[in-house]
């Protein structure tokens, strides 16, 4: 099998983390292994130099997981995908979560602010559960991804503010072929006033804007061990699509690995 069929069947170089992490790194195509597939992985990742290989398989593979395990292959996040269709969301008539709050559009002189947020906002993401990723870096990652949505790279980019303070935000995007489809990306509220409803609307609001852009079917993913996520959600009618197991595979020892 030639160079080129294997980087289209197998896996794909991730440009932009290996410059940001540090590390090269690579995707795995596919959810499913089999012992072909491995090896060709597996050779891929040795002929491009990989040290870091990200694997999102279906959980209801059992051959999968079991070749995950043998070779190394470390869970970090069980990956839940939700989704919601819009026909029957009404935003002039919905249920306020919170009198208190402005939701309006991120502007230029709210990015400091997300940014802040976001740092504090990821504790159950796949970055911080791999020892392999500083602290830092797993904050930096995704405060430079809501300082890039909220400066145009996501199509809805909301910020909540009370009594003139920035405290939350929220991003998400159309896909690209087709615009009645849109996915939430990123959410993040300011601990000090989380649980106080913020977030509620936050998420509502960005649904509000999905229906008036004609929108008609809303998904997005979120992590197995973020219960009040998932709690959240389910309570403005979404449902689960699909559960994936993430895996992380290292090449080479990190040397700046959390204790």
């Amino acid at each position: 099998m030639s160079q080129n069929n294997l980087e289209t069947e197998c896996c794909q170089f991730l440009e932009w983390d290996t410059g940001f992490f540090g590390f090269r790194i690579a995707r795995v195509n596919g959810n499913h292994l089999n012992d072909k597939r491995l090896e060709e992985i597996l050779a891929w990742c040795e002929a491009h130099g990989i040290e870091c290989l990200y694997f999102l398989a279906n959980a209801d593979d059992p051959m999968t997981i079991r070749m995950a395990e043998d070779y190394d292959f470390r869970l970090v996040e069980i990956r839940l995908t939700m989704e919601r269709w819009l026909k029957d969301w009404e935003p002039t008539t919905r249920a306020k979560a919170s009198e208190e709050v402005t939701i309006r559009h991120a502007r230029e002189d709210d990015i400091d602010f997300v940014k802040e947020i976001a740092k504090t906002s990821y504790p159950d993401s796949r970055f911080f559960f791999d020892p392999c990723f500083t602290e830092e870096q797993w904050q930096a990652y995704y405060a430079t991804w809501i300082e890039k949505s909220c400066r145009g790279e996501a199509e809805l980019a909301l910020v909540a503010e009370v009594h003139g303070e920035v405290v939350g935000y929220i991003t998400g995007k159309l896909d690209k072929q087709n615009n009645k489809i849109a996915q939430y990306e990123l959410t993040g509220v300011k601990p000090a006033v989380r649980g106080t409803g913020i977030g509620q609307e936050l998420f509502r609001s960005g649904l509000d804007w999905f229906v008036q852009s004609g929108v008609e079917y809303v998904w997005l993913a979120t992590q197995g061990r973020n219960v009040a996520t998932q709690r959240m959600v389910q309570r403005n009618g979404f449902v689960t699509r699909s559960c994936h197991l993430y895996y992380h595979k290292w090449f080479s020892t990190c040397n700046q690995r959390r204790q």
